[in-house]
């Protein structure tokens, strides 16, 4: 897969030869993927694995040839997300939290001048949106992340209602009509797939999704997979496993907006251990 500023490609830890600078995968065997690298004006490799698997593997850099040598690096930005090689958004998630923190410190200086409709919409434009973006990425991350996350929506929250740090949440946020942190992932999925099967989103996703018979009812297909691990968190994966738990009242909603409406009042519904054992 590629786009325009990045070419990736998948294989196994059996293509790399240990102890040596030089893997043998496709960027060495197929030289338009070779010529696309040695052209890009950033040049950065990284490996996406498991832990078992990166540590297989001896990881140093690709000669293109001559003089030209690109390192490995552990995490790299793509689309503002930093990705790691684990995939944990570790970093990038830590990187959000600083950045919202600071946002929300700078709203809470100028707090008095601002109605509470007014810092409402602030919030939700400098510090929600942020939270929100990409969020689909962050199903099947760890614990300690999601709650990292939610401290942010919390303290936003806070912020809007006046309360101080220490305060307890109580219910503000469904006096604010926001979903938690695990709701607002699988609702972003769910839109997407929504979106996906109705023929509303780009045809890479479309392609995703296919249908087949269950009895008398039509069910996603979900992906087979040999053995948990990453393709687990793929939207081709998550996404038809989440749409297919939905109930038929929310599946088919005749628009985006009454998707989105009874999507929201479904997942409101829902306890911390419905969500967790939902999909």
């Amino acid at each position: 897969m590629q786009d325009t500023g990045s070419i990736s490609f998948s294989f196994g830890a059996q293509n790399f030869c240990p102890g040596i600078c030089s893997p043998n995968v496709p960027l060495l065997l197929e030289p338009n993927l070779k010529k696309r690298v040695f052209e890009s004006p950033i040049k950065q490799i990284i490996v996406f694995g498991s832990t078992k698997v990166l540590n297989e593997i001896s990881l140093k850099g690709v000669n293109l040839g001559g003089q030209t040598t690109v390192r490995f690096v552990t995490t790299v930005k793509n689309l503002g997300i930093q990705m790691d090689a684990g995939l944990t958004l570790d970093n990038h998630i830590m990187e959000l939290k600083r950045k919202c923190f600071h946002t929300l410190r700078n709203l809470a200086k100028i707090r008095f001048l601002l109605s509470t409709t007014q810092l409402k919409t602030i919030v939700n434009s400098l510090v929600i949106s942020c939270l929100d973006y990409c969020n689909g990425m962050f199903y099947g991350i760890s614990n300690k992340l999601i709650h990292q996350l939610q401290l942010i929506q919390n303290a936003c929250a806070k912020a809007i209602t006046g309360k101080y740090k220490h305060d307890h949440m109580n219910d503000d946020l469904e006096k604010l009509h926001w979903l938690n942190i695990r709701k607002r992932v699988l609702f972003k999925i769910g839109l997407l797939a929504y979106k996906s099967i109705n023929g509303l989103a780009p045809s890479y996703l479309q392609e995703l999704f296919t249908y087949s018979h269950h009895g008398h009812t039509l069910k996603l297909v979900i992906p087979s997979r040999s053995s948990k691990g990453f393709g687990d968190r793929s939207f081709s994966s998550i996404g038809p496993r989440f749409y297919n738990a939905l109930p038929d009242s929310v599946r088919k909603s005749d628009t985006v907006d009454q998707f989105k409406s009874s999507l929201k009042t479904y997942l409101f519904g829902l306890s911390d251990e419905e969500v967790a054992n939902i999909v």
